[in-house]
This record gives structure tokens, C-alpha cells and sequence, in this order.
């Protein structure tokens, strides 16, 4: 056991590296801003696990090691805050109480060190900064799990794997200071590693799932989607289809707001938009070619799908628009837009059908 327990710091240690880079190069392929402040968190976590490990390494010592290890971790759960505010918003004296707390429990283990405090003295202000860092980490955790519930289940599972992944370090922390700080017991030490490298899945998945991933979030969705498609051959009331086909767009994506343009470029109906967002939309919809891209609505860069879907009455196009709790759109969104949006223009052309049929029998009748 003692023998696994080095290469399994190394691997935790370059886990948290590699997560790092990708969650850095996820983010300036997107430049979100609130997404931005989640890569920041993930990248200081790599960055102190990984330069801890490295040290070790080092026939030298890197020069203010413990300085930027103390300040980037206290800058994790920061910046984790500042996510949450982007996401749900915070009131300001949470902020100016979560950064005076982190700022002076960090000053005053760096001053403590610095005038040779006893090891006990030191013991006790480490205890009490990582209490504060958890604490400023608990509540977005929390707040998280709690707006998870009240979402779709693609939008519900993503926020779910952060609070997770960071309930997870939450949880390392508390139990290491409720055994005596890092009991150095193999076994325990193990333990910890193992759940630190269980940890690295769950927090790309919170910031870029792949694709089977989210396949795997709607498969709940998809059983429920079964009731729309069959309403979509007996129904007659056009704005009612219009109206559920972008309602199961959204939830199978999880997207934020959609709406469904005629061929004339006018809202035929919409979801989680106001009327000035929409007519931003429309403005920009002559420049929007198929596929996942980029829009500005309301000064801020969104994604979004646009699916254009031609029928035999009239054509139709879909901007589907990723909100705050959106994993991401990618190919398979795409081509599951693309068959939803296919079957509900089959079920409009098969009522234009029904109705050209009826009235050419009440013309024959009446010839």
C-alpha cells in the first residue's frame, strides 16, 4: 500500500494538470464569461495539485511555492463563487465577506510562517483557512444541487456533476481535519488519492460533457418526448405543436430559449425570450448559417443552434440558444434537432395535406 501511494499522487497530480489545459483551451474556443470563471477555478486546482507534486520531483525548491499554492487554492473556491454569482446572483456582502475572510486567513498563516509561529499555532490557522474555503465552496455546492431539482434533466445532471465534483473536495478536507490533518496512514492516504482522481471526471463533465455523456443525460427526456410525437398525428392546432416542438427542443439540449421563424422571418412562437430579444434575433437571422454558432443577444456571446427545415407548405427556422445551465452544443444536439424538427413539419404537412383533400371532395360533391 505504501508502495502504490507515490504513483498514485503522480497520476492524481497529472489527472488534474491535463484537466487543466483542456478546461483552459474549452474556454478560449468559447470565451463564455461566467463559463470562464468555472475554467479559473478548475485550472487553479490543477495548478496547486500539480506543482505540489512536482516539488517533490525537484532536487530544488521552487521559489514561492507555498505562496502561490496558498493563493491559487484560495482562488479556486473564489472563483467558484463568483460562477455561482454569474449563474444565480449573489448579494454583495456575500462577496466582501467570502474575499476579507480568505484574504486575512491567508495573510495570517503567511505572517505566522514568517515569524516561525509553533507548529500547534500553525495547525490551528491552517484548520480554520480551509473551514473558510470550504465554507465559501459549500454554498454554491448547495445552491447548485437545490436549482438542479427545478431544472431539466440535461441542464439538472451538468450543475449535479459540479456540486459533486467539489462536494467531493469539501468532504476530503473535513474528513482529513476530523482524523488529525492527513493521518499519514497509508490506507487513508490511498483513499484520499483515489478520491481525488475520482473527482477529475466529474469536473470536465460539468464544463465540457462529451457527447455520450449528454446523450446519456436526455435518455430520460427521450422516453417522455414519446406522447409529443404521437399528439403530432391526431393534433389540428398548429401554434400548440409550434409551441411544444421548441418546449422538447429545449429540454432534450437543454437549451435556454428558442424560437421558431416562418419562411417570412416571422416568430411564429418562442420560449424564454422577450419581444426585444426576439426582434434582436430576428435581425440577425439573415447572417446565421446552419449548424452550432455564435450569437450576441443582449450584449453578451451565446451559443446557438439554427436548423432550417423546408416543408411542403411553408419553410421553417429554429434558433435554439444555449442559457446559463447548458452543457454545450455539439454535432448530436444538432442532428437531434434535425429529427425533431423534421417530424414536427411532417405532422404540419400532413394536416395541409388532410385539408386540400377535404376541400377537393367538397368540390367534387358539389360538382
Amino acid at each position: 500500500m505504501k508502495e502504490l501511494l507515490p504513483y498514485l499522487q503522480d497520476a492524481a497530480a497529472i489527472a488534474f494538470a491535463l484537466l487543466g489545459a483542456a478546461t483552459a483551451v474549452t474556454w478560449l474556443r468559447r470565451r463564455d464569461r461566467s463559463m470562464g470563471f468555472l475554467a479559473l477555478a478548475i485550472v487553479l486546482l490543477g495548478a496547486v495539485l500539480g506543482l505540489s507534486r512536482l516539488q517533490a520531483h525537484l532536487p530544488f525548491t521552487i521559489p514561492l511555492l507555498a505562496q502561490f499554492t496558498l493563493a491559487a487554492f484560495a482562488g479556486s473556491g473564489y472563483a467558484l463563487l463568483l460562477y455561482r454569482n454569474s449563474l444565480i446572483p449573489l448579494p454583495r456582502r456575500w462577496h466582501v465577506a467570502a474575499a476579507a475572510s480568505l484574504a486575512a486567513a491567508s495573510v495570517l498563516i503567511l505572517v505566522a510562517q514568517a515569524l516561525s509561529a509553533g507548529r500547534n499555532v500553525l495547525l490551528v490557522i491552517a484548520i480554520a483557512w480551509i473551514l473558510i474555503w470550504c465554507a465559501c465552496v459549500a454554498e454554491p455546492i448547495t445552491r447548485f444541487w437545490l436549482v438542479a431539482r427545478k431544472l431539466p434533466a440535461v441542464q439538472a445532471w451538468r450543475l449535479r456533476s459540479l456540486s459533486l465534483a467539489f462536494g467531493a473536495f469539501v468532504a476530503i478536507l473535513l474528513f482529513a481535519i476530523s482524523v488529525g490533518l492527513l493521518v499519514r496512514q497509508p490506507a487513508i492516504q490511498v483513499f484520499f488519492e483515489l478520491v481525488v482522481l475520482a473527482i477529475v471526471p466529474l469536473l470536465y463533465a460539468s464544463f465540457a460533457p462529451p457527447t455520450w455523456l449528454r446523450r446519456q443525460w436526455r435518455a430520460a427526456e427521450e422516453d417522455r418526448i414519446r406522447s409529443f410525437m404521437e399528439d403530432l398525428l391526431v393534433s389540428e392546432d398548429r401554434d400548440a405543436l409550434a409551441a411544444r416542438a421548441l418546449e422538447w427542443a429545449m429540454r432534450l439540449v437543454g437549451g435556454g430559449s428558442a424560437v421558431l421563424f416562418d419562411s417570412a422571418g416571422k416568430p411564429v412562437s418562442a420560449n424564454g425570450l422577450s419581444d426585444e430579444q426576439i426582434e434582436e434575433l430576428s435581425g440577425q437571422l439573415s447572417k446565421l448559417s446552419r449548424g452550432v454558432g455564435r450569437i450576441n443577444l443582449d450584449g453578451a456571446d451565446s451559443s446557438v443552434i439554427t436548423l432550417r427545415v423546408k416543408g411542403l407548405s411553408t419553410s421553417w427556422t429554429l434558433l435554439l440558444v444555449a442559457g446559463p445551465f447548458t452543457p454545450g452544443f455539439g454535432s448530436d444536439e444538432m442532428s437531434r434537432m434535425q429529427q425533431l424538427m423534421s417530424a414536427f413539419v411532417t405532422a404540419l404537412d400532413r394536416r395541409h395535406l388532410i385539408v386540400q383533400l377535404e376541400h377537393s371532395n367538397a368540390a367534387l360533391q358539389e360538382a
